[in-house]
């Protein structure tokens, strides 16, 4: 095929639409109808997208209010420097536990303030 040659549409070989499962289960249709005919309601279908719809943003909606309030009660950080040897230290005790090395540091600047009444 040179450059100039171009292929049309109808040389596609295209597989036919598929009719929707809910539409041939509809109780308005009958069963002596062609599948061809065309239907004579596509609500159901838009009612369906909009019920998805709705349910999506209400679903996103919860997701954000959850991680708000999950960001509520850590909403203050510090930043500490630790050299390497304590860091693998506080590495393979919260393997160990099986507890994250937030809550260990948690624990242990905790029980510092308490030793030293503050």
């Amino acid at each position: 095929m040179s450059g100039k040659e171009s292929l049309s549409l109808d040389e596609f070989a295209t597989a036919p639409r598929r009719q929707r499962a809910a539409a041939s289960l509809s109780p308005d249709r009958t069963g002596d109808e062609s599948p061809d005919a065309p239907q004579s309601a596509p609500a159901p279908a838009a009612r369906e997208e909009a019920g998805r719809g709705a349910a999506s943003s209400e679903a996103s909606k919860a997701l954000r209010q959850m991680k708000r309030a999950r960001m509520k009660g850590a909403s203050h950080f510090v930043n500490v420097n630790l050299d390497r040897d304590t860091k693998r230290r506080l590495k393979l005790a919260s393997f160990n536990l099986g507890t994250s090395m937030q809550a260990l540091m948690e624990n242990a600047i905790r029980q510092y303030l308490d030793a030293n009444g503050f």
